[in-house]
């Protein structure tokens, strides 16, 4: 055979394999799903600023700051899944000792991302992630909600996902790679407004959260003007973490 017969030949089989083991090495990366959003490993601890503006009828309005911590203590298996035991602890500032005030505990699988806040039970994420993507925070509670269900009843309390993939900074700290998660975002200028957010990192887990739960007055003069008569609203910001 001519040799140059055979070269252009060997040439042709070597590009063949080249894009034969390219093909294949994109085909085994791992695909990212949103359970990066929520790692859960013992040891980690997050440590973030909060910011919390009480308003009563008879207190009328106080604010507070403390930093809360929380730490994954411990891990138990049931069911076939392992459960995280988050212990969460509180101080006024960083000269002062923590005190423990909670216990939490998350689980995660390849669709859901689930946080037990004392005996109740939040779908906090729902995997694989995609833009606009919407669930019902309250799939495994009673606590209903005003948002319609897929089976049209109005039960639901529906977290939408949004800003994914995005930057996100917040007094000095940045992350390259976050998602947003609205938990509800209901502004009704007569009765109420409940608006709650979180924000979590990619390998990091939840960096922010946000929540404004008002309550307006609605008897007498003060109806429609968003007089509170009781409310809530919490900042609570990361500003340290490891473990991970």
């Amino acid at each position: 055979m001519n040799k140059f017969v055979v070269l252009r030949l060997n040439q042709t089989i070597f590009l063949f394999l080249a894009l034969l083991l390219g093909c294949q090495s994109r085909d085994v990366r791992p695909k990212i799903t949103g359970a990066e959003y929520f790692p859960l490993k013992v040891g980690t601890f997050w440590i973030y600023d909060v910011s919390q503006t009480t308003i009563t009828q008879l207190g009328g309005q106080s604010t507070s700051t403390f930093e809360l911590k929380t730490e994954i203590t411990d891990s138990i298996v049931s069911g076939g899944e392992i459960n995280y035991v988050l212990q969460r602890f509180k101080r006024v500032n960083s000269s002062q000792p923590w005190t423990a005030i909670e216990t939490w505990s998350a689980r995660k699988n390849q669709f859901q991302g689930i946080l037990q806040k004392g005996n109740t039970i939040f779908l906090e994420l729902a995997f694989p992630f995609s833009e606009g993507k919407s669930w019902n925070g309250n799939t495994f509670n009673s606590l209903g909600g005003s948002d319609l269900c897929p089976d049209g009843t109005l039960k639901c309390e529906n977290y939408l996902l949004s800003d994914w993939m995005k930057r996100f900074e917040t007094t000095g700290v940045s992350f390259e790679d976050s998602v947003t998660i609205i938990e509800n975002n209901d502004n009704d200028p007569v009765v109420k407004q409940d608006v709650r957010k979180s924000v979590y990192a990619k390998s990091v887990g939840l960096v922010y959260h946000e929540e404004t739960i008002l309550e307006y007055c609605t008897v007498g003069d003060c109806i429609n003007k968003q007089i509170v008569e009781n409310g809530n609203v919490i900042k609570q910001t990361i500003k340290d973490y490891g473990g991970l």
